[in-house]
């Protein structure tokens, strides 16, 4: 299940909105709103408000014309007095 989850994006935007409980993931293309909400909620223990998802452009190499894969990024609303906790 880990690996369905990439990353957490953390651009300027994505980080002030952590003051409004709100995260900022990449995952897989596969996933589903119901299928996140129940990643989410099992792995790191907390209440999900709400899923939004989006799938980034294809990125462009100039090389050859390659394009990569399309990417899914998901933002996770948490209810309030939810934290989700990296462990190092």
């Amino acid at each position: 299940m880990i690996n369905l989850l990439q990353f957490q994006l953390l651009t300027e935007k994505s980080i002030i909105s952590l003051e409004n409980n709100k995260y900022v993931f990449k995952v897989d293309t596969k996933l589903n709103k119901k299928l996140i909400k129940r990643i989410f909620e099992e792995l790191f223990e907390v209440k999900v408000k709400s899923v939004n998802t989006c799938r980034l452009t294809k990125t462009f190499s100039n090389s050859y014309k390659k394009y990569s894969n399309f990417a899914k990024k998901v933002i996770i609303t948490l209810d309030p007095g939810n934290v989700i906790q990296f462990v190092k």
